[in-house]
């Protein structure tokens, strides 16, 4: 072998085994790093933005007949969902009356069918744990929950 052949052989070695190191850590990053999920919606399949509103809010919790607890879907081995279930439990703690039902996700086909049903329900697709639904509205991801969940659920049980 020439020897500019070998030298520029053993050269480009390392940048291609660099390169495929990278790639796998990119894909292993990928697949460790939890799927941030934020997203609040109606039953009529509105979804919440900054143009809503604080009458069309309390419309959309007037106008909603349905009753019943706040609905919790969850996934014990969901990191977002512990954060999720930590704040529910001061939630707890600060509105006792308030019923707060919770459906574990985690190897529980029954529950994910209720939770593919209230998907259907409120015109939504997708839905990743955590997830409340209250009333007329539909709380996806932990940041949502921390930011809108104690406002409408104190609406909900005004307008029951």
């Amino acid at each position: 072998m020439d020897d500019a052949v070998f030298l520029t052989y053993i050269l480009e070695k390392p940048r291609l085994f660099l390169s495929r190191m990278v790639l796998i850590l990119c894909v292993f990053l990928c697949m460790i790093a939890p799927i941030q999920a934020e997203r609040v919606f109606f039953s009529d399949g509105t979804l919440y933005n900054g143009s809503l509103s604080k009458d069309d809010i309390l419309e959309k919790f007037e106008e909603y007949t349905g009753e019943g607890p706040v609905i919790v879907f969850h996934d014990l081995i969901c990191l977002s969902c512990q954060d999720a279930m930590d704040y529910f439990r001061e939630f707890e703690q600060l509105y006792p009356e308030i019923p707060l039902v919770y459906y574990d996700l985690h190897g529980n086909t029954t529950n994910k069918l209720l939770f593919e049903k209230y998907m259907k329900d409120y015109h939504q697709e997708n839905l990743l744990a955590p997830t409340a639904f209250v009333g007329p509205a539909g709380i996806e991801g932990n940041e949502s929950i921390r930011l809108v969940f104690e406002p409408f659920a104190l609406l909900y049980v005004d307008n029951q």
